[in-house]
């Protein structure tokens, strides 16, 4: 028995789940395929995750009324101070010189999932299909389907028929795999650990991101007292600092921070994930598209990966709003709309990809010659306005004016 979708979604995580939220009201029947089940309680690794957005990215999320039920978990940046361990040169950047009350925002990753899997709960046109593991797809005769095979936990398969098939199911992708689009993976072999700590001093507000030989060290508020902390570290190194204890740890990292905030505390769990740059070959195919890291997985330097990940989605969403505000039985995998989405997000995914890539390799290396162009290149950044306005825009994301979203939403 099999059953039929306009849009089908296989990954129910920030990426995915946005999308299926942003096509409300739109009579689209969507499938979202999700290997855990939607009640789990989150595990450590998620428990200690979390997402700096863009203050473009905010902009989206009041666009579809998801902002309001995130809020109270934000923690505004109203400062970012960027540095180099052991050098001379920085670059500040502050929000109220770009009239903003913040740049962007610290959440718990819980947090928005929470959110939005409640909105998809009020969602009646969305079957939310979990825990389930996509295991392979095919195309119908015709051409006007992709049929996709899903197990469930007990192991009894199903089987969906859909218009659009999204991907939204990570770096390692299974549906970019079964469409047999190809990707090119850069692995840094470095590892981010992820935790929360208490600083002796208040961080004010100010995201704090260090980079060091070994790799970038972040601490980013929180809605507390307490700081989000992501370090990179080379994966045999980052392992042992998982394993080691509290005391030992907090030394570690301490010294590679540095005494800006003062003494650190540990104040969480410590989770870790692999870091590599992925980039696929084609976002799109005949009926299908791949956004967020199924696309494109970036290093998390500049913070910018979920933050590309929604445009993705959004995009995609208000292209199609669009097109079914013209004719109610627009066909969701209609070849030009897709290719169309997949042109228009190739500049910004590339440019980001690149921006993102060279500042690890600039940065996250040992020899001497860079050493001091690099301190160099921070204060001097400092120096050129103009050239640390435009950084700052597009790390904002405001670069990127959500219209378009707001037009399809309306």
């Amino acid at each position: 028995m099999s059953r039929d979708y306009d849009i089908a979604v296989v990954g129910g995580g920030l990426a995915g789940a946005t999308f299926a939220c942003a096509l409300a009201d739109t009579g689209l029947s969507i499938a979202l395929v999700e290997a855990v089940a939607f009640d789990a309680p989150a595990d450590e690794n998620m428990k200690a995750r979390t997402t700096a957005i863009a203050a473009g990215t905010r902009a989206m999320f009041e666009e579809l009324d998801l902002w309001a039920d995130m809020a109270h978990d934000a923690a505004p940046i109203k400062r970012l101070h960027v540095s180099q361990q052991g050098r001379f040169g920085s670059v500040r950047v502050n929000a109220a010189d770009y009239d903003l009350s913040a740049l962007g925002y610290v959440l718990h990753n819980v947090t928005m999932i929470e959110v939005l899997r409640a909105r998809l709960a009020q969602m009646p046109q969305v079957d939310v299909i979990a825990p389930a593991r996509f295991e392979s797809l095919t195309r119908d005769a015709a051409g006007e389907r992709i049929e996709l095979t899903c197990a469930s936990k007990d192991g009894a398969s199903e089987l969906l028929r859909t218009r659009l098939l999204v991907g939204a199911d990570g770096a390692n992708s299974s549906v970019r795999s079964a469409l047999g689009i190809g990707a090119h993976i850069d692995d840094y072999h470095q590892r981010a650990i992820v935790t929360f700590v208490e600083p002796e001093r208040a961080h004010g507000g100010c995201a704090y991101e260090r980079f060091t030989p070994d790799g970038p060290v972040a601490l980013l508020p929180c809605t507390r007292a307490s700081c989000a902390a992501v370090w990179t570290l080379p994966s045999e190194r980052a392992e042992r600092m998982c394993a080691v204890d509290e005391d030992e740890f907090m030394d570690e990292l301490q010294a590679a921070f540095g005494q800006r905030l003062g003494s650190l505390k540990l104040a969480g769990p410590r989770g870790s994930y692999p870091l590599a740059r992925v980039l696929c070959d084609r976002a799109a195919v005949d009926r299908a598209v791949l956004i967020g890291n199924a696309g494109h997985a970036l290093h998390p330097a500049a913070a910018q990966g979920f933050n590309l990940a929604i445009r993705d989605a959004l995009l995609l969403a208000a292209m199609l709003r669009e097109r079914l505000a013209a004719d109610s039985a627009f066909d969701p995998g209609d070849a030009d709309l897709l290719s169309g989405w997949a042109e228009a997000r190739r500049p910004d995914q590339h440019r980001v990809a690149n921006f993102t890539d060279t500042i690890v390799r600039l940065f996250s290396n040992r020899i001497p010659m860079l050493d001091h162009a690099r301190g160099a290149g921070l204060f001097g950044l400092s120096l050129l306005p103009s050239i640390r306005d435009d950084m700052a825009r597009r790390s904002m994301g405001l670069a990127l004016a959500p219209a378009r979203i707001r037009e399809a939403s309306s």
